[in-house]
């Protein structure tokens, strides 16, 4: 029964932490379909995201502007294209800033297929994510334990909905 509690908590844990994606907060872009200014709503063109402009897009997003201060997680795009998991492209997440390349022990790592970046814009960021976690093709571990990660994400919170929580 413990272990069952504690393998929920971790799972809500991480749906927090990635939901943090979702939310727009400020002047932070997450679905850049709407600017809203004053009354008015201006209807910005999505724009599609590839390997190329990910970082940039990432980097404007509530969830990597949340990331606590001296985090780090790995967001790796995966295929199976030679009969077993084979990595694309990965970034290192961190507060504002969103690179290409690895780092040893992350907080998280987060791992999506790759066949999501094809139909991925900037303005259907929960959906993509939701589909890949309703699908299957959305993992996320930590070598961290649960109350280290309840504690080191506490602030995404506001994050989850976009996971269905």
């Amino acid at each position: 029964m413990k272990k069952k509690l504690s393998i929920i908590i971790l799972i809500l844990v991480i749906i927090a932490i990635i939901s943090a994606f979702v939310f727009e907060k400020d002047s932070r872009e997450i679905n850049a379909g709407n600017r809203i200014s004053g009354t008015l709503v201006q209807r910005i063109p999505a724009t599609d995201i590839t390997y190329h402009n990910l970082a940039s897009f990432l980097s404007r997003n509530a969830v990597v502007k949340d990331i606590p201060k001296n985090t780090k997680i790995l967001l790796r795009f995966y295929n199976f294209n030679t009969g077993s998991r084979s990595y694309e492209k990965i970034f290192i997440l961190e507060r504002d800033q969103v690179s290409e390349g690895s780092i040893n022990n992350p907080a998280l790592y987060i791992d999506i297929h790759s066949k999501y970046l094809e139909n991925w814009n900037s303005g259907n960021f929960c959906q993509i994510m939701a589909n890949a976690k309703n699908n299957g093709d959305l993992g996320i571990t930590s070598e961290l334990s649960i109350p280290q990660l309840l504690w080191k994400f506490k602030g995404m919170n506001e994050h989850k909905s976009c996971f269905g929580l």
